[in-house]
């Protein structure tokens, strides 16, 4: 159970929206919630990232600090965008390890690709350390526009807080996703 009662963000709020738990806490914070709705709306419709790259990247996130409630509503959408069930399954197993990725514990069978490794230790050492290598940063502009640079470590941000969020106040699942557990 929360550790905060859920608000009704339509009596709130005059926007339309999914009704997520997540907004229901987020509401309680009514000068930043619609902007946390609106950034995340943004994130699914307004990137320049692809859908799996950014579900490659809030997977892991939300594997590293463990937010089972974002883990469980991600896992349905990554497999549209094209993750399949190894890489998720090599993608929770990095919640248990520090340089999973940045060192290569990864199962191979997983069948990551280049980009996806290279996006996936840039993403790793924000979450770890608080600066990235030039060798680093060199692979991931080889990669990436200047663009999804700034998405990736945007969208990395975004679920860290979500996540934390999530997990410090115990947010429970929405009805659908408990129907996929």
């Amino acid at each position: 159970m929360a550790r905060l009662p859920y608000l009704d963000y339509h009596t709130l709020h005059a926007k339309s929206r999914p009704i997520l738990n997540i907004i229901k806490l987020l509401s309680h914070s009514t000068a930043t919630v619609d902007h946390w709705a609106d950034v995340g709306n943004a994130q699914f419709k307004h990137l320049l990232l692809s859908a799996r790259d950014r579900e490659l990247i809030i997977l892991l996130t939300t594997s590293k600090f463990n937010s089972t409630y974002e883990w469980t509503h991600h896992l349905p959408l990554s497999l549209k965008a094209g993750v399949t069930r190894k890489q998720q399954s090599a993608l929770e197993a990095s919640a248990k390890r520090n340089d999973y990725f940045i060192g290569r514990k990864y199962d191979p069978e997983a069948g990551f690709s280049e980009k996806d490794l290279v996006l996936l230790s840039f993403v790793e050492t924000i979450i770890q350390q608080p600066e990235v290598s030039d060798e680093l940063f060199k692979h991931v502009k080889d990669k990436f526009s200047d663009r999804e640079i700034v998405e990736i470590i945007s969208l990395q941000g975004f679920y860290y807080s979500f996540s934390r969020l999530t997990t410090i106040l115990q947010c429970d699942f929405d009805e659908w996703a408990k129907a996929k557990l």
